[in-house]
């Protein structure tokens, strides 16, 4: 499991990963846990992990203060 910093949209989040993954993915999944507004106080109380779409690719995601973990799924 590797981890790296990232910023994006003004904020700096620390991205862990288990296999590689394109800018372009984690800018997405990160754009749409802004939308759900995923990183609010609120929100991380009860609810820390998403299914997101991209592509066709299916990635399960965690949430943890600014840590996301990205795993894709494979099937």
């Amino acid at each position: 499991m590797d981890s790296m910093p990232f910023f994006h949209a003004d904020r700096v989040f620390t991205i862990v990963f288990l296999e590689d993954l394109s800018f372009s993915e984690v800018r997405t999944i990160l754009d749409e846990l802004l939308a759900e507004d995923a990183f609010s106080p609120h929100v991380l109380e009860h609810r820390g992990f998403y299914q997101i779409k991209l592509d066709g690719v299916s990635f399960s995601v965690w949430v943890s203060q600014t840590e996301v973990i990205i795993q894709r799924v494979v099937s």
